[in-house]
């Protein structure tokens, strides 16, 4: 079941008794805050009506690039997907994260929702029990602030929870406390963990500062690198970031709050999606499957493909030596000669992976 649809329909219930002038004034608030690319002093949900403003303007958005995230992790084939049984989602906010895992997880039975504001717990929660999925209506939402939380979700045994995701939030705080929510998230995640920031240079810088900091612990990448080595888009002439996008539809009352005329919109997204390294290789490298070589490694496409008349550009990274320690980024041609492989470059997207051979 795609809970996109059953999330638009819940916002746009909670929206039924707000004036929309109060809903666009807030958003416009909102949106020049988060413009703004600074650590907030203050919570920048102050109010109910900030909330359910940033509800509609931000839910759908997060929702569908954590869903591509999780897709990615669990396409990664680094960890059983069926396996993920529990959530912690910290700074989640109103639970965008925890509807996109529950979009992507048929197994997840608990989840756990820790975020400083009150009202957007709250909303959260009538949200998730409008969603007639048992472990959202069964979430547990927890309030307190950054060093604070006590993730109480999964196995006691196993002292916290498969999946830990930290989604737009990093943006929000000093680079001393982004590290300290990573590695919050780090201490509390028994099998994976999924950073999602905005498509932007500082996001990515963020990203890649966390990518940073989990890889120097037992933690190694399953996506969107095909790698453990340094971003290759760096070291190019023009540094470049990696970034990927979500198409999103838009309610009625999202376009009119948002000002906007399309049914949709895409929203431009950086993460990664980290797994924890096999005990035996914790004091090691560690490739994302054992024993694999750089050509069993995926080969990620970067950018839109351009499709021409018989063949088809990719812009591409993938693993450029055999203990993918490292990563190259190259364009890639795919020519209708290619036969199979054509015809799958025809059909590729943008974050997807292909086998080049």
């Amino acid at each position: 079941m795609d809970l996109s649809m059953t999330l638009r329909e819940a916002l746009e219930r909670e929206a039924s008794g707000t004036a929309l002038k109060q809903l666009t004034t807030a958003v416009e608030r909102l949106s020049t805050r988060y413009r703004a690319v600074a650590a907030a002093s203050d919570p920048i949900l102050a109010k109910p009506v900030d909330v359910l403003a940033y509800a509609h303007y931000r839910m759908p958005a997060t929702f569908g690039a954590v869903r591509a995230a999780l897709r990615a992790l669990a396409a990664s084939g680094t960890f059983e997907a069926g396996s993920v049984r529990s959530l912690a989602d910290l700074g989640g906010g109103t639970g965008a994260a925890a509807w996109a895992a529950a979009d992507v997880f048929d197994s997840l039975e608990e989840v756990s929702v820790l975020d400083q504001v009150p009202e957007a717990l709250d909303l959260g929660q009538r949200l998730a029990k409008a969603s007639g999925v048992s472990a959202l209506a069964r979430t547990v939402w927890q309030e307190g602030r950054v060093g604070s939380w006590n993730v109480s979700v999964g196995s006691p045994s196993a002292g916290g929870a498969d999946l830990v995701t930290v989604s737009y939030v990093l943006s929000e705080l000093m680079s001393e406390q982004a590290d300290k929510i990573v590695a919050e998230a780090a201490a509390a995640a028994t099998r994976a963990i999924v950073i999602v920031e905005p498509g932007t240079p500082d996001g990515y810088r963020r990203i890649l500062r966390a990518r940073d900091q989990l890889l120097a612990e037992t933690w190694q990448v399953a996506a969107p690198c095909p790698h453990q080595g340094e971003c290759p888009l760096l070291a190019k002439d023009e540094p470049d970031w990696c970034h990927f996008a979500a198409r999103v539809n838009r309610s009625s009352v999202h376009r009119q709050i948002k000002g906007g005329e399309l049914s949709h919109e895409d929203e431009k997204f950086s993460y990664v999606a980290m797994v924890r390294r096999p005990a035996h290789l914790a004091q090691g490298f560690a490739a994302p499957a054992a024993d694999a070589s750089a050509s069993e490694q995926p080969t990620r496409v970067i950018r839109h493909p351009r499709k021409n008349k018989g063949f088809v550009e990719l812009q591409v990274c993938e693993s450029s030596d055999a203990s993918n320690a490292s990563g190259q980024v190259r364009r890639a041609v795919v020519s209708k000669k290619q036969g199979a492989l054509y015809k799958q470059a025809r059909d590729i997207g943008w974050g997807d992976t292909i086998d080049l051979g």
